[in-house]
């Protein structure tokens, strides 16, 4: 699980850099939209012109040149136009992401006194990035630095309301497991699933095997972060007895056992291989 971490890391402290590149030349000058209803991406400025795709109500475009009663944009991947009568333009706001447990230091630095710690998963407002190898952030109300080694930049745009939802989980990570115990300081398995959601204002069912009944299914190869993921170790007389929340990279954050408190584990480990029964989504 270790190397599957560093892998993972590695593989988004690339794509960070990439990232960072583009933005430190249109830091604050770039703009996003979201379209207040169903709207086509039209491949010119005109309602005559080919439509390249339909976006839903609330989906979240880039913003790029404005003409005349329209917005040049980048809706999946793809450039088109957009009438700007259905749009809501606002900056887009960049932000870190941590990889691992993160020290905010008061300046760029590891010579420079430690402000605030981030958990790993937690996002911070990205401020600058002119210091090299650190971002300046605001995280949790405190300003300060974190070293770019261990965090990857990520844009309004791109932030789900599941990968929001993981980082809210990520700080309970070491929280200690005890049966019955539904936070915010103790956790069971299903504890945790039910307090971390209902911050975003979702109401789960109270127990792993009743969360089964919560969102809609999902298939394992479909997971996406904050879908919860469901165990059986063999009681047939339940759908689940244990819950956790994807967090992507085929890891997972759960309230595991006594022993071990809250914690990270890896989803394709033979052992939850083995009794994994299945995933719901709820957002």
């Amino acid at each position: 699980m270790n190397c599957i971490r560093r892998a993972l890391r590695i593989a988004l402290v690339t794509a960070a850099l990439t990232v960072t590149c583009l933005i430190t030349t249109a830091f604050a000058a770039e703009l996003q939209g979201t379209t207040t209803d169903s709207l086509r991406l039209r491949a010119e400025p005109t309602t005559a012109s080919d439509i390249l795709a339909t976006a839903p109500e609330g989906s979240v475009v880039k913003i790029g040149e404005a003409l005349d009663g329209w917005y040049k944009v980048t809706y999946q991947g793809t450039e088109g136009y957009m009438s700007a009568d259905y749009l809501t333009v606002e900056e887009i706001t960049y932000h870190v992401r941590s990889t691992d447990t993160l020290n905010v230091r008061a300046a760029a630095g590891t010579e420079h006194d430690k402000v605030h710690q981030m958990p790993q998963g937690a996002l911070a407002q990205l401020l600058d990035t002119d210091t090299e190898g650190w971002y300046h952030v605001s995280y949790d109300g405190v300003e300060g630095y974190v070293s770019a080694d261990y965090a990857v930049v990520t844009d309004s745009t791109e932030i789900t309301k599941g990968s929001e939802i993981v980082a809210y989980a990520m700080q309970f990570e070491g929280c200690p497991y005890v049966y019955g115990a539904a936070g915010p300081k103790s956790f069971d398995c299903s504890g945790l699933t039910k307090y971390v959601y209902a911050h975003f204002g979702y109401t789960l069912n109270r127990s792993a095997s009743d969360q089964w009944y919560n969102g809609t299914a999902v298939s394992k190869s479909e997971l996406q972060p904050g879908d919860l993921v469901l165990f059986n170790s063999g009681n047939r007389n339940k759908n689940a007895t244990h819950v956790g929340i994807y967090i992507g990279g085929g890891e997972f954050i759960h309230a595991s056992t006594s022993t071990t408190g809250v914690i990270i584990s890896d989803l394709n480990s033979n052992y939850y291989t083995s009794v994994y029964v299945g995933a719901r989504r709820i957002v």
